[in-house]
């Protein structure tokens, strides 16, 4: 029955909790953001765990890519670039795998191969599993939009330079830096120009430290602590190490240099949107 206040001819009000066919539907979940996140997380967490197997079990692998060396080079690349490319073994321990077996020289060039390979792997994957979802997600939080303007709506020049940054510091996870180019459309041929340029030099130390270490005979990293000298040991590592923090000194200040220049471009760009706005 209708409403008793309602007049004659008029029809009867309807209830205050129905839904108005006009009333814009309820927002789905977004599913692909809920993909990107789990993605993401897996990305982070996985390859420094799956790392330590190739160290592990380094004296089998070698073993078995040296019956043949040629084939053993070119399976080592493909294999190099689908396991970085999804996520699933690392760069360094991949590229300390290739030093030891391959040599300095051919070790480094199939470890270029190979994460170059796995950087267009890693672009395409996550960009097909997160579509548009988190270029809509940073549109919502001014200050991500800052960063991925910064990173990806900028010059073609000023682009190049912080991809080469970002994969320049030897803590810069090779699978996230992925998912963030991907995830925020930097234009593909710029990130691969620029991954082997950024990761050459990380990538040079590690190959000479395995060629290095495989060139005293050892069959294994145990068998290399024991028959070099402590102090050899020791002074190659801080070595190492000292060029690592070079590297990454070098990125992180190159990077912030970058940052205002881009932060004061996005504001006066947010200027202009907002002048256009008015008018």
């Amino acid at each position: 029955m209708g409403s008793p206040d309602a007049a004659p001819g008029q029809s009867p009000t309807p209830p205050r909790n129905a839904a108005s066919p006009s009333d814009p539907p309820e927002a789905p979940r977004d599913k692909r953001l809920i993909a990107s996140a789990i993605l993401g997380v897996c990305w982070i967490a996985f390859p420094p765990l799956a790392g330590f197997y190739i160290l592990f079990d380094l004296q089998n692998l070698a073993a078995f890519l040296q019956r043949d060396l040629h084939w053993g080079f070119w399976g080592y690349v493909a294999v190099f670039a689908v396991t970085a490319g999804l996520g699933i073994l690392p760069t360094y321990s991949q590229a300390f795998l290739g030093g030891w077996v391959f040599g300095m020289q051919w070790g480094l060039t199939g470890a270029i191969l190979g994460f170059t390979g796995g950087a267009a792997i890693g672009y395409l994957f996550a960009q097909s599993i997160t579509g548009d979802s988190v270029d809509r997600w940073i549109d919502r939080h001014p200050k991500g939009r800052v960063i991925r303007d910064a990173l990806a709506r900028g010059s073609h020049l000023r682009t190049f330079g912080i991809v080469t940054l970002l994969r320049l510091p030897p803590s810069s996870p090779f699978a996230m830096t992925n998912y963030a180019l991907g995830a925020t459309r930097v234009p593909f041929w710029l990130a691969m120009i620029a991954t082997p340029i950024g990761m050459l030099p990380r990538t040079a130390v590690v190959c000479f430290l395995a060629a290095s270490a495989a060139g005293t005979g050892a069959q294994n990293i145990k068998e290399v602590f024991q028959q070099q000298p402590m102090w050899v040991t020791i002074a190659g590592i801080l070595s190492a190490v000292l060029v690592v923090v070079v590297i990454g000194q070098v990125a992180n200040h190159a990077l912030a240099k970058f940052a205002p220049a881009e932060k004061g471009g996005s504001a006066g760009t947010g200027s202009d949107a907002s002048r256009e706005d008015r008018a």
